[in-house]
């Protein structure tokens, strides 16, 4: 196993990057009646025992010394025992060093082996670690280099502006789960860079645990980190810096988008018995991307949801009278005046 120190340094180095982690967690978490003394909501730290989670465990608990901290480190079960078992006891072993409680979890049954449902299984337990702690907060170590990897990755695959914003330092919680929505996910580390959080490892004399399977190129997220990222540094050195400010404008796009939609949808739209009109012609005089944003909240109002192919159609029907798109359990179509929107399964 990794050599621990039997303790962790506080210097210069150390407290800076604490310093940038407490400024990021500060508007998101609930503060006692005076900071230090009352403490705080439980915090869960995803903890795989990597550079990533191990900074992030240590900075949280140090940046919010008054909450009861969480590792919660799982086990996909998917490398040799002996290196997931001294994943386990690393991560375990850190948590001791900074005063954190450490839990560890595996899957019910034998992951498939993709990126997907290793993604799902971590995230259902750890709703399961959240709820047992009686917390909403999960932290995670993504960093400005995940960022970038998560803009690209959408991009290649076809995103909107969503999913051109990436993730966001307060999240929603990413997979289905029971009550998923009092869930957070709060990535601290989304404004550091991997060579900074190298360094702030390196001032704790900490010696992260490795997992060889991020260096293979069967998993698409690590073709972008080995393979694409590093030739498009060679266009521009600093193409995570700027991928990671083009997701901040994307967020900012998208947001402007939903406020004007939602205002458009109040001032032109009805909703009554499972159906939803909207005034035909201001959906043609709006931007597309107002429509499409349009359509999507008002198919919400009666619990539809539409997919990109029907987005694209949609407002190219708002145009033409006496029009029918079939839908999802629904049903879109034109009159005169209005495009309607109306749940077929009741």
């Amino acid at each position: 196993m990794t050599q621990l120190p039997e303790q962790l340094p506080q210097n210069r180095r150390t407290s800076a990057f604490e310093r940038r982690v407490a400024l990021a967690l500060e508007p998101h978490l609930e503060s006692g009646e005076e900071a230090g003394e009352v403490p705080g909501e439980p915090l869960v730290v995803a903890c795989s025992g990597g550079p990533d989670s191990i900074a992030t465990l240590v900075a949280v608990s140090r940046a919010a010394p008054s909450s009861i901290i969480v590792a919660a480190h799982f086990d996909h079960g998917l490398r040799p025992r002996a290196d997931t078992e001294a994943d386990a006891a690393f991560v375990r072993g850190v948590a001791s060093l900074v005063g954190a409680c450490a839990t560890v979890g595996a899957p019910e049954a034998a992951l498939a082996g993709d990126e997907a449902s290793a993604r799902h299984a971590r995230y259902r337990w750890l709703a399961t670690v959240l709820t047992q702690a009686d917390s909403r907060v999960l932290l995670t170590g993504h960093t400005r280099d995940d960022q970038a990897e998560t803009v690209l990755l959408n991009l290649a695959r076809g995103t909107g502006l969503r999913g051109a914003a990436g993730m966001r330092l307060d999240g929603a919680w990413p997979v289905p789960v029971q009550e998923s929505a009092r869930f957070r996910v709060l990535r601290p580390l989304l404004g550091r860079s991997r060579v900074e959080i190298e360094d702030y490892l390196d001032a704790l004399s900490l010696e992260p645990r490795l997992d060889p399977t991020n260096e293979l190129t069967t998993y698409a997220r690590n073709r972008v980190r080995l393979e694409a990222l590093p030739a498009l540094a060679t266009v521009n050195p600093q193409v995570q810096a700027h991928l990671a400010a083009f997701a901040e404008r994307a967020h900012d796009a998208d947001a402007a988008i939903q406020v004007w939609a939602a205002a458009e949808l109040e001032a032109h739209g009805t909703a009554a018995d499972g159906c939803v009109q909207i005034d035909r012609r201001r959906l043609t005089e709006v931007p597309t991307a107002v429509a499409a944003e349009m359509l999507v909240l008002a198919a919400a109002r009666i619990g539809l949801q539409l997919d990109a192919s029907q987005l694209r159609a949609l407002p190219r029907l708002a145009a033409r009278r006496g029009a029918r798109l079939d839908l999802d359990s629904g049903t879109a179509r034109t009159d005169r005046s209005s495009v309607i929107l109306a749940r077929t399964d009741r």
